[in-house]
């Protein structure tokens, strides 16, 4: 029993190092045995961060019966990701790891992770000036251009972003008829 049990805990170390050697300095190990990791996943952009619209602290938290019994899959923090986005992308990664039970999966669970948030990388939700919304529902390329800032990743509306600067710089009083999307005119 000492044997397997010794034989179980290398294959898990094992595990550990392969998630370290994919992902580097973006996974910090809390406790080896059982695993408990945080993963730093990202969108795949080629590393673009300017097209990073998305990003996700990825908790995998295993109990002493992995992998027999799947990780608890959890969100430390995210970025981009409204409650319902998250919740699908946390549900989709915790049904993956139970249709891996009985196998190694640290890193595919990661894996989906990224593919999944490459899938969900655009925009999602209003712009927080104008309030209308970023991205057209229905229409393809009815969406206006718009702008991240990078440090949080909140968008905005190009053209409402450069009305509150200029409105910052200046202290227009009477500023400019807003530019949005939701508003239709036709002139003839």
């Amino acid at each position: 029993m000492a044997a397997a049990q010794l034989e179980a805990e290398e294959e898990l170390r094992l595990e550990l190092e392969a998630v370290a050697a994919v992902y580097g300095d973006d996974v910090r190990v809390l406790r080896d045995l059982p695993p408990h990791l945080f993963v730093h996943v990202r969108p795949r952009t080629a590393d673009d961060t300017s097209q990073q619209f998305v990003e996700l602290f990825l908790g995998i938290k295993a109990s002493s019966q992995y992998p027999k019994e799947p990780p608890h899959i959890y969100a430390v923090e995210s970025k981009g990701l409204d409650e319902n986005r998250q919740i699908y992308l946390i549900t989709s990664i915790q049904n993956k790891a139970n249709e891996l039970s009985n196998c190694p999966m640290l890193v595919t669970l990661c894996e989906e992770a990224g593919e999944i948030l490459s899938n969900m990388n655009h925009p999602a939700g209003d712009c927080p000036l104008c309030l209308y919304p970023l991205m057209g529902e229905d229409k393809v390329g009815s969406e206006l251009p718009f702008m991240k800032l990078m440090s949080c990743y909140h968008c905005f509306h190009s053209d409402c972003i450069m009305r509150w600067w200029e409105w910052l710089q200046h202290g227009d009083t009477n500023p400019k008829e807003p530019n949005t999307g939701a508003q239709t005119s036709i002139i003839m």
